[in-house]
């Protein structure tokens, strides 16, 4: 029988799980528990079990603290299965770096664990009792201290055993990308799919260097980096570059990237070749559409800081408020064609978006909107919370701005039925007020370019001729009851000015105010 231990601060959830399964049906027996992560090493140093079932929140020693601790400092290969209330794709990620069998989210499901637990006990049974889990511990820190720039003699030794690479042979650091990846992926989805991208790395560099399988670098869900050795060439490397792009192409639900560093001389210098990976990774906008981008394409290259050009934005926003859909579209390419030609670094674009989305929000509160009902609103506002393409980039801002475009046009409709005819009321009552469509507009919380369309759309004329409509009627009707001069007149019907006026008067009606007026004295 294979010896267990379980640890979790909750005492009730440790019982619970003693009772809950059939531990010895699964092949196991519960010899320990703990209460914290300390307590746990110490029980661990004494049964030396095969497997430790822990929670992730502990106090004193947490359990991933406690997993990398007994992988340094024992000698057994212990498989562990991490519990936890916290569905954290972070403690996944390290809880899959260090080698843990399975993780688990409270409340367990019984079934669940029980599978789990019989894998375990039939791997261990088929695999011999050798430190899997401390070695792939013990690789990932060689290689971390190498990218740090660490090269005592010792570590460089140990890297290049362990590690498989030469020690004074020429080396590059390659960094695959995976953008786009579908929002729909759950976080154990793209740690499974990141795990099928490695496996098919791993075949073509077999094809490239038979017989060696290099380390794996396994950062994010999105990526993974690794070395090779660069006595060969740039066109060799570009071949592997090309080769890893193909050999994804419909493998995974996202769109493959590389970025390859500078040629180095040896291991103490990986940390050179690291960076300009990593330099090279922030030109993918400029060098769109480029799928495998080496340092040498981007060496010398300086990125653009600026933002688009005010009226692009300006354009960009009226088109939007008049529903013009396809001059929305051709605007958004123009934008996008800037970002790659021009070089714009990416806090540039992420600024120069930004700024169109807050625009497009703002149209929508003035019309009484709310932005959060918009379901591509939330990813076009953290698009950069994950590795994307210019064209994806350029999807999500699209598909924001369509879903904006339909939804103010539903917004105009059901403001247009309650609120336009309190505004004509508005004018009709202060018509000799210095009214304008801006003033209007921002006294019912409205925008001036969609009152206006709205207006035109509700009565056939635009604001301006109804206004004018209105003061000439009345100034008419003063004409006719009253002795007062034009001046007079004008100031009361609005125009502050007599002779623009006049000039407005004759163009309605054909004739001056006094034309007019001795017209209808003639008559009398």
């Amino acid at each position: 029988m294979r010896k267990a231990i379980l640890v979790d601060d909750e005492m009730f959830a440790r019982k619970g799980l003693v009772g809950l399964i059939p531990w010895e049906s699964c092949g196991f027996q519960i010899v320990g528990e703990a209460e914290d992560g300390e307590e746990a090493l110490a029980l661990i140093e004494r049964q030396m079990p095969d497997l430790v079932i822990t929670d992730i929140r502990m106090p004193v020693l947490d359990g991933l603290e406690l997993i990398q601790t007994v992988q340094e400092r024992i000698s057994k290969a212990i498989k562990f299965i991490i519990i936890s209330g916290y569905g954290d794709f972070k403690y996944a990620q390290q809880a899959v770096r260090y080698g843990v069998h399975d993780y688990l989210l409270k409340p367990i499901d019984e079934n669940e664990l029980m599978e789990t637990l019989t894998r375990i006990n039939e791997m261990l049974d088929e695999r011999p009792p050798w430190q899997e889990g401390g070695k792939l511990l013990f690789q990932i820190s060689l290689f971390e201290q190498l990218v740090a720039g660490k090269s005592d003699e010792k570590l460089l030794a140990d890297a290049s055993q362990f590690l498989g690479l030469p020690m004074n042979k020429p080396l590059r650091y390659v960094t695959f990308e995976l953008n786009d990846v579908p929002s729909h992926l759950s976080e154990d989805e793209k740690i499974e799919q990141i795990g099928e991208v490695k496996e098919t790395v791993l075949k073509v560099l077999n094809r490239y260097m038979p017989g060696k399988e290099p380390f794996i670098y396994i950062p994010s869900p999105y990526g993974l980096g690794f070395l090779i050795p660069s006595d060969q060439g740039s066109d060799w490397v570009k071949r592997l570059a090309d080769d890893l792009i193909r050999a994804m192409a419909g493998r995974s639900e996202g769109v493959s990237r590389v970025y390859v560093g500078e040629r180095i001389n040896g291991l103490d210098q990986v940390k050179a070749s690291y960076t300009t990976a990593m330099e090279t990774m922030k030109y993918k906008f400029a060098q769109a559409p480029k799928e495998a981008i080496l340092y040498e394409d981007i060496k010398g290259m300086v990125l653009q800081y600026k933002e688009i050009e005010q009226t692009q934005y300006a354009e960009l926003m009226e088109r939007l408020e008049e529903h013009d859909s396809e001059a929305i579209t051709k605007l958004v390419d123009a934008m996008f064609a800037a970002f790659r030609e021009q070089g714009f670094a990416l806090e540039s674009m992420r600024a120069s978006i930004s700024r169109c989305v807050h625009g497009a929000t703002r149209i929508i509160q003035t019309m009484q909107g709310d932005e959060n009902k918009l379901a591509a609103f939330k990813p076009i506002m953290h698009w950069y919370n994950e590795p994307r393409t210019l064209e994806g980039v350029k999807g999500l801002l699209m598909a924001f701005l369509t879903e904006c475009t339909a939804y103010m046009a539903s917004l105009r409709t059901k403001i247009g039925k309650g609120e336009i005819g309190k505004i004509k009321s508005y004018i009709e009552i202060n018509y000799a007020s210095n009214i304008s469509l801006k003033s209007i507009a921002k006294l019912f919380y409205m925008n001036p370019v969609y009152l206006g369309q709205l207006f035109k759309k509700s009565y056939g004329m635009y604001f301006n001729e109804f206004l004018l409509q209105i003061r000439i009627q009345e100034a008419k009707s003063q004409l006719r009851q009253t002795d007062k001069k034009i001046y007079e007149i004008a100031a009361n019907v609005g125009f502050g000015n007599a002779d623009y006026f006049v000039c407005q008067f004759e163009k309605v009606e054909g004739k001056t105010p006094t034309e007019y007026k001795n017209a209808m004295i003639a008559k009398t």
